[in-house]
């Protein structure tokens, strides 16, 4: 039976009328009458369970199968009568958000869809926006219709309990955004947090594939994320207690194509865990050296030298180091070269060629990859990493990893694969010149013949058209305009409420305080383009204000391609921008910090909300600054992309900005702006030509 069915049910059986229903379970007396007198109408968790409480009826799980008014339905019903513009502008709205005919009808969606999206993405007039989404409410409206999406405010009990546990952890956002439809999913079905298993995922794909509007992969790719979900589930202190159980993945794993287990590859990885990860962060030595024994064996040498011909020889190549040093060369830049070429002679990694542990983790992938190909195509079990690097080995592992991608260059993966090898083979293996030269041209042979701006980035870069590049240097002013207007409504509204008209600060709280980083983010992305990490973990000391200009001096070390010695990495920011880093600094970021963390030395702090962390960066920043960019332009790129869309827009303005867009970016050389910008679009070059023309032409038609 249906909700209504249920509720009709109780009310012929005891004569009860529905506004006594309505008050007796603690409800609004029209409750009970608006659920059968409003289409779609789908009562919040809450609601259903006072009405269960009144009646004994179990209606939560009869909500669970009513059905609801869809899109499709609702454009049929327009057309019938007569009201085609309503129908277009529903067909509108479907097309634009990818909604299904099959998505039950949702005023809240529509309302929030106009909310993300505004006149300039949607490629409205302001006026035209308005109309759309006055006309699809109004289509809605009038066949009463209250739908909203079956969500987590329908749920209850454990499994309300572990999605806010899962919601408020620190775990993957891919994870966590997926926790919400698969508890629902488990909820629904009943289905315990220990009784989930590989059969349930199964059924979870195929519910999602017949209900969603997404493609197969994408739901492979959800599904998938459920996966590490339940392991995350499973294992994290704060969600444990659930019960949740990791589960294998319904799908066969790619990585597995070859039908090799890593089983097999046992004494090869565990070289690579116990001896080079260690050398790879700088740890040891590729003979096994600890970094204490470098320091002693140093020391003996230097005692050894120490007689009075040494001692001459020392001295005679101080002078001569100090009379050809170059001018700024300081002695201590010297004294830390000396060192790191001793490293380096001893086998060591210097602190600019050491791994993070992403990277770490990423080239052991690789090294799994390869044996794996050798031994599928070749029944060959690579004994260790001294072998894998060795070049007859290696073209031959390469050759059978090509072949199992598909003999596919344009990804660029095999090559990445295979630079990773030439750096294990000349700092861990010490392998031959000769070798390291054999490896180079085996990259060589595979790389995908592309430099610069990958081709999904070049597309997402001409999808900024002069309005949309105009929106984007505005995006600064236009957020911070809706914030301003958003506190002023916060003002008015508890002076109404207590006669007492709050500060402005005080009408901020913690989500518009992030939206204001994050303004301050867009700025520093859109004055110089830092790399992500540099705004990600950038500190209150590396910012001055110099006349009135906040300057962000971002250390040398950290800055990809430099190191100790080298130039900072400078941004300026403009007046406006100064401003708001000042206004940021003094009384906005006191409300992000955590009560617990008042030393915190980043400029956009770790905030409350999953596993704390002393002393953390507010990782989320950047995405953030890209929804707005969303939001507000409409065109959705990733934190990198700001570097190639400033080179983007200042080259649009004119070719002859290439070497301003050099030293803009920080790049080393000229070839290197040439071979990321010069070929992104060639209507670069000719709108420049056909501008030429048009000022040159001496008659008109």
């Amino acid at each position: 039976m249906t909700l209504r069915d249920e509720i009709q049910a109780h009310l012929k059986e005891t004569g009860e009328s529905m506004r006594a229903l309505s008050l007796r379970a603690g409800l609004g007396q029209k409750c009970v009458a608006d659920i059968f007198s409003i289409k779609g109408l789908m009562p919040r968790h809450k609601t259903l369970a006072a009405l269960s409480k009144a009646t004994g009826r179990d209606l939560v799980r009869a909500a669970v199968g009513s059905t609801a008014l869809t899109f499709g339905e609702l454009v049929a019903t327009l057309e019938e009568a007569d009201q085609k513009t309503l129908a277009s502008r529903v067909r509108w709205i479907m097309r634009k958000a990818n909604w299904y005919a099959n998505r039950p009808v949702c005023r809240h969606d529509v309302i929030e869809f106009f909310a993300r999206h505004n006149a300039v993405s949607l490629g409205l007039s302001k006026g035209s926006r308005s109309t759309y989404k006055s006309d699809i409410l109004a289509a809605i409206d009038q066949n009463g219709v209250r739908n909203r999406p079956r969500g987590v405010a329908d749920i209850s009990g454990i499994w309300a309990d572990a999605y806010e546990a899962a919601k408020d952890s620190d775990i993957p956002e891919d994870c966590r955004l997926k926790a919400g439809p698969f508890i629902v999913y488990l909820f629904d079905r009943g289905i315990l947090p220990d009784q989930i298993t590989t059969r349930t995922l199964e059924e979870y794909y195929a519910h999602r594939l017949e209900t969603g509007v997404v493609t197969e992969t994408k739901c492979r790719k959800h599904v998938g994320n459920v996966v590490t979900l339940l392991g995350h589930l499973e294992s994290h202190p704060s969600m444990s207690h659930f019960g949740f159980k990791a589960v294998a993945s319904p799908f066969s794993d790619r990585r597995d194509k070859f039908g090799i287990g890593t089983g097999m590859l046992e004494t090869l990885l565990t070289e690579f865990d116990s001896r080079v990860v260690p050398w790879a962060a700088g740890e040891i030595s590729r003979d096994g050296l600890t970094y204490d024994a470098f320091l002693e064996a140093l020391d003996r040498e230097e005692r050894q030298d120490a007689d009075p011909l040494s001692e001459m020889r020392a001295r005679l190549q101080r002078s001569l180091a100090e009379k050809s040093r170059l001018p700024g060369q300081s002695p201590k830049a010297e004294r830390v070269e000396r060192r790191e070429s001793k490293m380096r002679e001893y086998g060591f990694l210097t602190a600019d060629d050491r791994w993070s542990e992403d990277t770490i983790a990423t080239r052991r992938g690789y090294v799994i990859s390869l044996a794996k190909a050798l031994a599928a195509s070749h029944d060959i079990v690579v004994p260790n990493i001294r072998a894998l690097t060795d070049y007859q080995v290696l073209e031959a592992a390469a050759a059978a990893l090509f072949e199992a991608n598909g003999g596919r260059k344009d990804t660029g993966y095999l090559s990445s694969v295979l630079k990773a090898m030439k750096k294990i083979a000349i700092g861990y293996a010490a392998v031959s010149e000769q070798d390291v030269e054999d490896i180079r041209a085996l990259i060589r042979f595979y790389e995908t013949g592309r430099r610069g701006i990958a081709p999904k980035n070049k597309m997402k870069l001409r999808e900024f058209t002069d309005v949309r590049i105009q929106s984007t240097i505005d995006l600064s002013g236009t957020v911070m305009t809706g914030i301003n207007a958003e506190i002023d409504r916060r003002r008015k509204a508890e002076r109404k409420k207590s006669g007492i008209l709050p500060d402005r600060l005080d009408a901020i709280d913690i989500e518009l305080a992030r939206d204001i980083a994050a303004v301050l983010a867009h700025d520093i992305l859109l004055t110089r383009a830092p790399r992500s990490s540099n705004v990600i973990e950038a500190r209150l000391d590396w910012i001055a204000f110099q006349g009135g200009r906040a300057v962000l001096s971002i250390p040398a070390p950290e800055v990809k391609g430099r190191k100790a010695g080298d130039p900072d990495y400078v941004v300026r920011l403009g007046e406006r921008a100064s401003r708001l880093m000042l206004n940021y600094i003094e009384k906005i970021r006191p409300k992000l910090v955590h009560p617990d963390d008042k030393e915190n030395p980043h400029l956009f702090p770790r905030q409350e909300g999953g596993t704390f962390e002393i002393n953390a960066p507010y990782r989320g920043i950047l995405k953030r600054v890209t929804r707005l960019l969303h939001q507000h332009v409409g065109v959705q790129i990733n934190p990198h992309l700001y570097r190639h869309l400033i080179g983007w827009i200042w080259l649009k303005e004119s070719m002859d900005n290439l070497p301003r867009v050099q030293r803009l970016l920080g790049h080393k050389s000229l070839k290197t702006t040439v071979e990321y910008y010069a070929e992104l679009d060639e209507t670069l070059v000719m709108d420049g030509w056909q501008t030429l023309l048009e000022t040159k032409t001496g008659t008109a038609a």
